[in-house]
């Protein structure tokens, strides 16, 4: 292993993005995630992985890191827009990104370590690869 803290990584998670963020009331007192987002999350971390075993560095960050990510969103047949300016809302899509890649996947610490986010959502066309496009470079 080397010594020190990653500088860059850059991976796809396959699969359709999930938001996380809102919950819904089950009653006595209770709250869950209104999205199944535990297997997406677990996308993210085994992209994080494959990732990390490719290039045989298994270092996370230590310090501040920016997140450049490009979520790529199926697009309904009968969309016609250009932006997939409906649900989910993109800081939800954030939240789950920064959890798969720190509890889930260990690559960043805290993701209170993301100082700067760079974030986008565009549509894929059918037959197309819906995921996230991530590159979390330190600061």
């Amino acid at each position: 292993m080397l010594p020190g803290t990653r500088t860059s990584l850059e991976f796809f998670a396959e699969g359709v993005p999930k938001p996380q963020g809102s919950k819904r009331y089950v009653g006595n007192g209770r709250f869950v995630e209104a999205s199944d987002v535990k297997p997406w999350r677990a996308a993210i971390a085994n992209a994080v992985f494959r990732e990390c075993v490719a290039t045989g560095d298994h270092r996370p960050f230590t310090g501040p890191v920016k997140v450049h990510a490009t979520f790529y969103m199926p697009r309904p047949k009968t969309v016609k827009r250009l932006f997939p300016t409906v649900a989910p809302d993109l800081d939800k899509l954030q939240r789950a990104l920064g959890d798969g890649m720190s509890v889930d996947s260990g690559i960043i610490e805290d993701d209170a370590q993301i100082v700067e986010w760079h974030s986008f959502k565009a549509y894929v066309e059918p037959g197309g690869f819906t995921g996230v496009k991530v590159k979390i470079t330190a600061l």
